[in-house]
């Protein structure tokens, strides 16, 4: 029988470096890893049988600015409400732990802002914001 979990821990390194390949975000070296999610604010691990399927986070200053960060679900479990799951539970968080004025960004993966829309987030520019940047080393 499959037994699907959710907990707010940090995943076991390899299957988040894992996890990043098999949706197409390629590797990182693992103590760079491990560094980035030891610094997390909060996170979210779906797994299914102790294998982690899903995950997310929360980084920023824990204050005013928090970014949603790395909502990931492994392919074969994509479309079955994992990231749902996922993103309602950072969601709770931060109605939760964070009042007016926090700003709360995310980065979506090209296809997906309806996805998040549903959940009260932007897309940039618009007539109040200009676009985004991002550089990856």
């Amino acid at each position: 029988m499959e037994k699907i979990k959710i907990a707010h821990q940090t995943p076991a390194i390899a299957e988040y470096i894992q996890l990043r390949v098999e949706v197409g975000w390629g590797s990182l070296d693992q103590k760079i890893a491990e560094k980035g999610l030891r610094n997390s604010i909060y996170q979210v691990c779906i797994t299914e049988n102790d294998k982690l399927i899903g995950y997310g986070r929360l980084i920023g200053d824990d204050a005013f600015t928090i970014y949603v960060q790395d909502v990931i679900v492994k392919p074969s479990y994509q479309r079955k409400g994992i990231g749902t799951k996922i993103i309602e539970e950072i969601m709770l968080y931060i109605k939760k732990n964070y009042g007016k004025g926090c700003m709360i960004c995310l980065l979506s993966s090209k296809g997906k802002e309806g996805f998040y829309k549903k959940y009260g987030f932007i897309e940039r520019p618009n007539e109040k914001y200009d676009p985004g940047m991002i550089q990856i080393l």
